[in-house]
């Protein structure tokens, strides 16, 4: 379960991030992946940086860490960027390293990634200090894969520091079976597992049945097997979910999806995924997408039957993870 995304200074310690731990282990969640949320500026920024407001402070990760552990729960703690300026971590790119006008090289890459190290050194050692299971690079900066000297930096940085079970996530924008296949010495491989975000259509609307939706998502299947194989490492979902809105099973990432509340879309979307990968011995599992919802979207409690959002509490879909994690 992904817990904390855009939780700001003062929410980790509070009573009710606890309380709300309490509840994720009533429903049988093993994992926990535990967001700190880090800014630079605009996409095309180069420094990142720990905000006073936006980012929670290491004392209360350490705490609610410790708080989660004693709940019998592990966890995997990832720093996650996101930008001043509304644009997403999904959108960081520079141009190539080149020196057009003399005595004006272009070094965005080299400064960003200078930057990325110094923040994986902090937050790595917090995560090797505080005994988490795993540490997660950060989610979806799908336009930085190709920068392999770069990401080796960064991944050396972190086994320097953390000693536990190192990984990252991306979106299919990133094609793991053709990097894969392409590149035999991949950054990828140095790690101990690879995530993908994974918010594929499994209906065209809310009448789609949970049989549809399997045969639907058995292409998927095949091809994060194959992924899987080429990598010879384990794969999961570092991010998956659905919002509990009517027809969101045709776009699962749409938090602005029109329609009422439909919970049990919501659980049939989990159920299907559940029932296509539970076998499958190279996957990990899932981090759903997202336990609560730290910015306020009022339209989502726009219906009296229920939030429309992600979140699992109080809905079909947490029935579901109960259902299936007590195995």
């Amino acid at each position: 379960m992904t817990f904390g995304f855009y939780a700001r200074n003062g929410y980790y310690g509070s009573a009710e991030a606890r309380r709300e731990v309490d509840r994720m282990a009533t429903l049988n969640i093993e994992w926990i992946c535990l967001v700190a949320i880090v800014l630079q500026d605009t996409f095309a920024s180069t420094r990142q940086y720990r905000d006073f407001r936006q980012t929670p402070a290491d004392d209360e990760l350490r705490d609610i860490i410790d708080y989660i552990h004693g709940k019998g729960l592990k966890v995997q703690l990832r720093p996650m960027l996101e930008c001043q300026d509304g644009a997403q971590r999904i959108q960081v790119s520079f141009p190539n390293e080149v020196e057009i006008i003399p005595g004006k090289p272009m070094t965005h890459w080299t400064r960003w990634f200078d930057s990325m190290v110094e923040r994986t050194l902090h937050y790595a050692s917090l995560a090797q200090r505080a005994g988490c299971e795993a540490y997660g690079l950060d989610s979806e900066l799908d336009h930085t894969t190709h920068q392999q000297a770069h990401w080796l930096r960064v991944l050396a940085a972190a086994r320097s520091v953390y000693h536990g079970h190192l990984t990252t996530g991306h979106t299919r924008i990133v094609d793991f079976v053709k990097e894969l296949r392409e590149h035999p010495d991949h950054w990828f491989r140095q790690l101990d597992s690879l995530g993908s975000s994974f918010y594929s259509p499994l209906g065209d609307g809310p009448d789609t049945t949970e049989e549809e939706m399997l045969a639907r998502i058995q292409p998927d299947v095949a091809y994060y097997r194959e992924a899987a194989a080429l990598l010879g490492k384990p794969f999961y979902f570092a991010e998956c979910g659905c919002c509990s809105t009517a027809g969101s099973i045709a776009k699962p990432f749409g938090w602005d999806n029109p329609g009422g509340y439909d919970g049990e879309g919501q659980a049939r979307f989990l159920e299907t995924i559940l029932r296509a990968f539970w076998q499958e011995p190279w996957w990990m599992g899932l981090y759903w997408w997202k336990w609560e919802e730290q910015n306020d979207r009022p339209w989502l409690r726009d219906d009296p039957r229920g939030d429309k959002g992600f979140p699992v509490w109080q809905k079909p879909a947490g029935e579901v993870m109960k259902r299936w994690y007590s195995q």
